[in-house]
């Protein structure tokens, strides 16, 4: 596994003064800390624990480092997939499967070098009146049982319905009810330790780490209270949504952990599926995003895909050279998105009476051009992504030189290690000749397996439409 350095007293490598050039400088404190470089990720959205655990080995062998899972804990019932996001308890057992599978599944991917994440659920409970969790812990909405009462939780009193009505007013983002779900205080010393006890509960299970959801409607000096409780090395990954003139950004909680760059993935679904690409070769392109070094970058996950905000599976094959040009770029610690085909926007996986049924990927390796409802993606497991993780593997530690941007087509170099170019236009062909730094040469394009000639330095080709061409060094034949 591709793993991470401590930045106390170091000198930044030459990849990461790359990725962080015009960016805002992370927290001196934050700097501080471990972080994680050249590692890849991959969102298993709505997978049990006993796929996750068989998936593991390929993961491995393919340079994934780390999987994201759904939340673990107890949730309300229902077939909708936003029902693991309301909290009944914190025991671990939910439609994915038990405790035992959830140690299981952690143990067997460490095995395989690949840590676990784990979707944690900690700014509120329920939106339900009362009800049954999965598991069969009774509730109500602001009832606990050995967890909370009603006075653990905010009432903003500053709505009609202490729901948040405006993001632009910090108090009620976060201290009013997101979507009427009951809003822990996290100030409170009662709420801090359940959650704490909760956390790491998680983490004496094997747990790397956890990806915070929601954490915008959270204080990040609460956040960070409970975060520096938790044992040294705990990787922590905030979910802030970006919105454009709020007050909560995601520069706010880099004092405690890393951030998803939202707006990144917005851009890649403009330049991809708006056919206007050369704006990603803009000097500044990341100016305005978080630092690379504390960032996850992607091109799609669970809400997005829904919301129409990034690139989905109708999407297939600009998804695809999305996820290879994410890959091949220098900025952020990129985390490949897996899902399946949804019928609405609340839809579920398919399930039995015993939670979310196994899956197997091993028969993908391509994107298709249709997908039926409640079929699984396993984008991870397209071999033009499995190639580009090798990409990145070899050329992280390089510059991204030679930038070429014509209309729909963008280009660069990982400095004398790889090349990597896209035609967006979904039917125009674009003839292009250009510098790639690599050796002269026969190359195989790991996007299609098709051969290319490095002349002179030079690569000269014909783009099909909505195609790329991806080259290492490594492979080249004299």
């Amino acid at each position: 596994m591709r793993f991470l350095s401590a930045l106390v007293g170091s000198v930044l490598s030459a990849a990461t003064l790359v990725g962080c050039a015009s960016q805002t400088e992370a927290p001196e404190q934050a700097q501080a800390e471990i972080r994680y470089e050249s590692l890849v990720g991959v969102q298993l959205f709505m997978w049990p624990w006993d796929s996750i655990a068989a998936e593991c080995e390929f993961l491995g062998e393919s340079g994934v480092d780390w999987v994201l899972t759904s939340p673990p804990q107890e949730h309300i019932t229902g077939a909708a997939w936003w029902t693991v996001y309301q909290p009944v308890s914190y025991k671990i057992e939910s439609r994915f499967g038990t405790r035992e599978q959830f140690a299981n599944m952690v143990a067997t991917c460490s095995e395989q070098g690949v840590d676990v994440i784990a979707d944690a659920v900690i700014n509120h409970m329920t939106a339900q009146t009362s009800g049954t969790g999965y598991a069969g812990t009774k509730f109500t909405k602001y009832e606990y049982e050995g967890l909370y009462t009603r006075e653990d939780f905010h009432n903003c009193n500053l709505t009609p319905d202490d729901s948040i009505s405006s993001y632009k007013d910090l108090a009620q983002v976060q201290t009013c009810e997101l979507l009427a779900l009951s809003d822990l205080n996290q100030k409170l010393e009662n709420v801090q330790n359940q959650i704490l006890t909760y956390l790491n509960d998680l983490l004496s299970l094997g747990v790397a780490g956890f990806r915070i959801d929601a954490a915008k409607h959270m204080a990040a000096s609460d956040l960070k209270v409970i975060i520096d409780q938790l044992p040294e090395g705990t990787r922590v990954i905030h979910e802030v949504i970006r919105g454009g003139g709020e007050p909560i950004q995601p520069e706010q909680y880099l004092d405690s952990g890393e951030v998803w760059e939202f707006d990144y993935a917005r851009n890649m679904r403009s330049y991809f599926k708006g056919e206007v690409i050369t704006p990603a070769g803009s000097a500044i392109r990341f100016r305005d995003f978080t630092p690379s070094i504390q960032t996850i970058a992607f091109v799609s996950n669970h809400d997005t895909e829904r919301n129409g905000e990034t690139l989905n599976y109708n999407d297939a094959r600009y998804f695809e050279l999305a996820t290879a040009m994410m890959l091949a770029e220098d900025y952020g610690q990129p985390m490949l998105y897996s899902s399946y085909a949804f019928r609405s926007r609340d839809a579920g996986p398919y399930e039995t009476v015993k939670g979310v049924g196994p899956i197997d990927c091993s028969g993908v390796s391509a994107p298709k051009d249709d997908y039926k409802a409640d079929e699984w993606i396993c984008q991870h497991r397209w071999q033009s992504t499995i190639n580009m993780i090798r990409f990145r593997d070899q050329a992280s530690a390089t510059p991204v030189v030679e930038k070429y941007r014509e209309r729909g087509v963008y280009g660069f170099a990982r400095d004398g290690v790889g090349y990597f170019i896209t035609n967006v236009f979904d039917t125009q062909e674009m003839r292009v000749s250009v510098p790639t730094t690599l050796p002269d040469g026969e190359y195989v394009n790991l996007i299609d397996g098709e051969k290319h000639q490095v002349v002179g330095g030079e690569l000269t080709a014909t783009l099909p439409p909505m195609s790329a061409i991806a080259l290492l060094v490594s492979e080249a034949k004299d």
